[in-house]
């Protein structure tokens, strides 16, 4: 096992902080429009969780590519 796999992993300490930054966007957005109250919010925060979970799809395949590349 690598050093970088012992220790935290950095990626999902980021994916968290940035789900957590779109709630905050998609609660502003809720607060500051008139119109199309939860609507715009759900926009928000669906186009930032489907942004981490296709990074967190990439991750995947790579770990098992690279997993893949060294039982070669």
């Amino acid at each position: 096992m690598t050093e970088s796999a012992k220790g935290p992993n950095i990626a999902l300490w980021i994916i968290a902080a940035l789900v957590a930054w779109g709630g905050y966007l998609a609660v502003g957005s809720y607060l500051h429009g008139r119109t199309m109250l939860w609507q715009r919010s759900a926009i928000v925060f669906g186009v930032v969780v489907l942004f981490a979970g296709f990074w967190l799809v990439m991750l995947a395949a790579r770990r098992r590519r690279l997993a893949r590349e060294e039982e070669e």
